[in-house]
């Protein structure tokens, strides 16, 4: 099984993002006809808390038994605004949107998260820079980040009531990844 941890994003979020993806696309299409993106799929729009990879049964078992049911991190409000692209300099590999008001939050439980799994799971090389995935570049093909981006780097997307972290399992295809949630984990309220 191939896992994360994950912070689910609402109904309303999601929405708003659709229409801001259509639009970023349809100014791919437009400014970098030759651009090869992978955008993400509103249901599936997610923050990514902690990449695990792939686990067989027992080490997933063991991951679950990890998180336990609650996660002794505080309920809080997030924030999702902004829109950008990594890395910060030359072709750009992933459009994102940011999170603002409520960051601090996310970071905490990053951490209880991280501690929790680190016997089980390598921590990665770098340091977790929370953010939600708009789309994947394959191939930039001449995009320009000033032009893609202007009237659209301010979006304010909404907010999100925190009061969980999810463990997915994503199932590829070759329709894209199906994400089926393994166990619900709440925060101390």
């Amino acid at each position: 099984m191939r896992l994360f941890v994950a912070v689910e994003m609402n109904e309303s979020i999601a929405e708003t993002m659709r229409d801001t993806i259509d639009d970023l696309r349809a100014r791919v299409t437009q400014l970098a006809p030759r651009a090869r993106v992978t955008w993400s799929a509103p249901d599936r729009i997610h923050i990514t808390v902690r990449f695990i990879g792939e686990a067989d049964e027992t080490k997933t078992q063991a991951i679950r038994s990890a998180l336990g049911p609650t996660i002794d991190a505080p309920v809080f409000d997030l924030t999702v605004e902004g829109v950008g692209a990594f890395p910060p300099k030359g072709p750009p590999r992933v459009f994102w949107a940011g999170l603002t008001d409520g960051r601090d939050g996310l970071l905490e439980v990053e951490r209880v998260v991280s501690h929790r799994l680190n016997a089980l799971v390598p921590a990665e090389d770098r340091p977790y820079a929370p953010h939600v995935t708009v789309a994947r570049v394959k191939e930039a093909g001449g995009l320009s980040r000033a032009a893609l981006f202007e009237g659209v780097t301010g979006r304010h997307f909404g907010r999100v009531h925190v009061d969980a972290i999810t463990l997915f399992e994503s199932r590829l295809s070759p329709k894209g990844a199906t994400h089926v949630p393994l166990q619900r984990s709440a925060l101390r309220r």
